[in-house]
């Protein structure tokens, strides 16, 4: 079982790589203060989003 790569225990393939650019993060700033990063949403999504969305005038 030991192998020279390590691979998650989850992991399907060695060969996929995860993202580490982009993803939610925290940074403690001091004093129960947090500044916390997302990912901005990609374009496709909202494009999706507003044609699909279930609210009146969506398309619009």
């Amino acid at each position: 079982m030991a192998d020279s790569k390590t691979v998650a225990a989850h992991a399907s393939s060695a060969s996929i790589q995860q993202k580490t650019t982009g993803l939610y993060a925290a940074e403690y700033i001091g004093s129960g203060t947090f500044r916390i990063s997302k990912p901005k949403r990609q374009s496709r999504k909202r494009r999706q989003s507003a044609l699909k969305g279930t609210t009146r005038g969506a398309r619009k």
